[in-house]
């Protein structure tokens, strides 16, 4: 399939999820700015979360921690299997969401989002709006968190932390406790918690738990899995890294995903639970065709 083949298809797409919302008559600057006020105020709310968390929130932190800790002492032996096994074909699959792969930064991804987040604003689609939106405060959040919060207050070294002696050998015994207080600028010594794992969690919880998304959910946190063992397999965190990266993106995006499930149930006309989720992407399969779209009520 050709390049030109392939945008065509993903714009029939784009403006296929664009026509499945129903368009709002708020001028466009209003809308705009309401949305980009929802997001400010969505990170301040993810940001100030701890002064407001409850037994059940800290219970659940603590449950990610004490996992983590758990699976700690196998790092050295899970970074001696990525070692050996990290350019095994069986993981060709994960070359995209790699480091060097196609989707590991935003350069192909982020035109992609800007037009299909152009697209939303110029046919005035509230769901493809939030949705997006959503994921980047989400994504955002999550990177400023560690950035400003964690790393200067922990370091830990990665497993191949690109120093300048060259590339490192697979861990040894006890290699995962390299740890300093307070922590760095250094990017390999960033290993905690898992930064791209903890991003596109975000990203996926706030859609996941905004929208009824079927057969897609699935597959949005197969990425996700994707990314966390793509992430090992470069050495760039141990394991137990990526789950405490894994824990904080669910908490960040569906935190967002609330507040704005929130919002749209005091705009809603009163109905059931599942009624008042009733903005979410579709898809229906059949034997010659594949149907997807969004629907929403705002």
């Amino acid at each position: 399939m050709t390049m030109n083949a392939r945008m065509a298809r993903l714009a029939a797409l784009v403006l296929c999820l664009a026509r499945g919302a129903t368009a709002q008559s708020t001028s466009m600057p209003r809308m705009i700015g309401t949305n980009l006020q929802h997001s400010a105020t969505d990170a301040w709310a993810v940001w100030t979360a701890p002064a407001r968390g409850e037994v059940h929130d800290w219970s659940v932190a603590a449950g990610v921690v004490a996992l983590s800790a758990a699976v700690s002492p196998f790092d050295d032996d899970i970074d001696r299997w990525a070692f050996k096994h990290r350019n095994d074909r069986a993981f060709k699959f994960l070359k995209p969401v790699r480091a060097g792969g196609s989707l590991f930064s935003g350069k192909t991804l982020t035109p992609i989002a800007l037009g299909t987040l152009a697209v939303a604003v110029l046919t005035k689609n509230q769901t493809m709006q939030q949705g997006l939106l959503g994921c980047a405060t989400a994504y955002a959040s999550s990177s400023l968190i560690r950035t400003f919060v964690i790393y200067p207050l922990v370091g830990r070294e990665r497993p191949e932390p690109r120093n300048d002696s060259g590339p490192s050998g697979p861990a040894a015994q006890g290699d995962q406790y390299q740890l300093s207080a307070p922590g760095s600028k250094h990017w390999g010594l960033h290993s905690l918690p898992g930064g791209h794992v903890s991003n596109i969690a975000a990203c996926s919880a706030s859609l996941t738990w905004r929208y009824q998304m079927g057969v897609f959910a699935p597959a949005v946190w197969a990425l996700v899995g994707g990314v966390g063992l793509g992430r090992t397999l470069d050495r760039a965190h141990w394991a137990s890294d990526e789950i405490l990266g894994l824990g904080l993106g669910i908490a960040v995006g569906r935190q967002v995903a609330l507040r704005s499930l929130h919002r749209s149930s005091r705009v809603a006309p009163p109905t059931d639970s599942r009624a008042a989720r009733s903005s979410d992407f579709f898809a229906s399969v059949s034997k010659t065709s594949v149907r997807i779209g969004a629907r929403g009520r705002f």
